[in-house]
């Protein structure tokens, strides 16, 4: 009889040790997967990158910051290293929409013109430096506003071309910068200083998509592709 309550007894305390153990077990599943669930950081597969935020992948970004590198992300959350110009351009299209007439209209009204934005270094691209100092101040003059349109242009996959030259005044020649944009093999003008300059000039053009001499637009010379 005493072999029977001992057996018993040990039978018991097994079975309160486990049922004291199990609840523990189940806690610690629980935090582990809230934890994963909150996961931020990279993750590598397929030699391809993937970025996490808060357990969630991020997709289809134009432009994204991390730390202090820009980068895109594709539809599946596939992530590419771009320029700061490229990624500042990007992070812009996703607040005011991803089409190329809110890009010009952007560039054309939301840059408030000032004079002498600097120059950029030897070693980068003239048409990063100026879109940067815009996108950063949000002023500039026909070099920041046509470089901050510029790059939104190619962000969006279009066949956009930096420019330089002049246009005509009355006894001299002004320096100036706008953008061509080549679709179908036709090329296409659109000057964000010259919208910005003359929007309440009656019989002034848009700026956006003329040809050269089309009328109410600017005598353009010394035409040169930049980038």
């Amino acid at each position: 009889m005493k072999k029977r309550k001992t057996l018993a007894a040990l039978i018991l305390a097994v079975l309160m040790a486990f049922c004291s153990v199990a609840p523990a077990y189940a806690a610690t599943t629980s935090t582990t997967s809230t934890t994963a669930a909150k996961k931020t950081g990279w993750v590598k597969s397929g030699g391809k990158k993937y970025y996490y935020k808060n357990g969630k992948r991020i997709k289809n970004k134009l432009g994204y910051k991390i730390g202090k590198k820009y980068y895109k992300f594709d539809k599946k959350g596939v992530a590419t290293r771009v320029s700061e110009a490229e990624g500042l351009a990007g992070i812009r299209l996703e607040k005011i929409g991803k089409k190329l007439t809110r890009a010009f209209k952007y560039s054309s009204t939301q840059i408030k013109y000032k004079a002498n934005c600097g120059k950029p270094a030897k070693e980068q691209a003239e048409a990063d430096y100026y879109a940067i100092y815009g996108f950063k101040y949000g002023y500039g003059d026909c070099y920041v506003m046509s470089a901050t349109f510029y790059q939104m242009a190619k962000v969006l996959g279009y066949d956009a071309h930096y420019m330089k030259g002049g246009f005509k005044r009355e006894n001299s020649v002004g320096e100036h910068s706008w953008v061509e944009i080549v679709r179908k093999g036709k090329t296409g003008v659109y000057d964000p200083n010259f919208a910005y300059s003359y929007r309440n000039v009656s019989g002034a053009h848009s700026g956006y998509n003329f040809k050269y001499g089309a009328k109410g637009t600017l005598k353009y010379v010394n035409k040169k592709r930049v980038n």
